[in-house]
């Protein structure tokens, strides 16, 4: 697994038993919305906007056969979404 740093996006690209174990391809509607093939290979696109734009959108009507939206234990982005900033102390 490799993440990809983009100036506005970043994108993890995978192997093919990565997707299967980490992203649940072959899972039906437990599958990774946001895992793509393309000439790379497999890559997740959770935080590569604009590609993800639409898969939000699609997530929000239904309209799409793989519902899950990762954030399992291999995830590279458990939490990433959830983690609240640290807070500074005060002088």
């Amino acid at each position: 697994m490799e993440k990809v740093i983009h100036d506005f996006a970043t994108g993890v690209l995978m192997s093919s038993d990565e997707a299967k174990d980490i992203c649940r391809l072959g899972k039906g509607e437990e599958c990774c919305a946001y895992l793509i093939c393309g000439t790379n290979g497999f890559e997740c696109i959770k935080m590569s906007y604009p590609l993800n734009s639409s898969i939000y959108k699609r997530l929000e009507e239904g309209t799409m056969n793989a519902k899950g939206i990762g954030e399992w234990d291999d995830c590279p982005w458990k939490n990433a979404c959830l983690e609240e900033p640290e807070e500074k102390e005060k002088d």
